[in-house]
């Protein structure tokens, strides 16, 4: 069956900005995961008059099936851990939190690199819509939302094209609102509901948060 709803990450963004539309206003912030949920938050932020940064995170494969999530770790430390994951194969919290502090140096610099060298906007009091291009398992979303969580926004928003529902589900713990136009029960991964999922480079992330894309 063909589960392709979008050509690419722009068209992504632009009919999730259309979700967004009655929730976000001028003045209000849209953070992209990188690499890809920059490009689909550009989109949200261009049509909408949002603000746009990103933030850092990187997810931390299980042994032998990088591929399978057991944490995610942000440029600010913050760590969520896939517990079922974490339990199946016998890895205790306090690994998991080492392995994920050995890479927070590493995203600080590649979160300063992607806003060429600027500091995060200040989201305190203002809406946030966290954007990603699309949710499996939501661990990645989970960190960043413990993050941006912590700076106190009004409204903390997660926001992507297309998730499964148990993403969805746990997402909802943590941020005030998910907004997302398809949500899955069967959910493979993220590239099958795209044409077009190729890498997006270190380059493109720059340039869209330069406004140079």
């Amino acid at each position: 069956m063909d589960r392709q709803y979008f050509s690419n990450r722009a068209e992504a963004g632009v009919e999730l900005a259309e979700a967004l539309r009655n929730k976000l206003s001028p003045g209000a912030v849209a953070i992209g995961i990188p690499r890809g949920g920059v490009v689909v938050a550009l989109e949200v932020a261009r049509r909408l008059g949002a603000l746009l940064d990103t933030l850092a995170v990187k997810k931390i494969g299980a042994p032998f099936n990088e591929e399978l999530a057991v944490a995610a770790v942000t440029e600010e430390g913050d760590v969520a851990i896939e517990e079922e994951v974490a339990s199946f194969y016998g890895l205790s919290r306090e690994s998991i939190m080492a392995e994920a502090a050995r890479h927070v140096e590493q995203l600080r610099r590649r979160g300063m690199l992607y806003r060429s060298g600027r500091e995060p906007i200040d989201v305190s009091g203002k809406v946030v819509a966290v954007v990603d291009d699309g949710l499996a398992t939501g661990t990645t979303m989970a960190a960043a939302l413990m993050t941006l969580r912590r700076h106190r926004p009004a409204r903390l928003i997660a926001a992507a094209p297309v998730a499964s529902a148990t993403a969805v589900s746990k997402i909802g713990q943590l941020a005030d609102e998910v907004v997302c136009p398809y949500v899955e029960e069967e959910f493979y991964a993220v590239g099958e509901f795209y044409r077009d999922f190729s890498q997006v480079s270190d380059e493109v992330v720059v340039r869209a948060l330069a406004g140079r894309l």
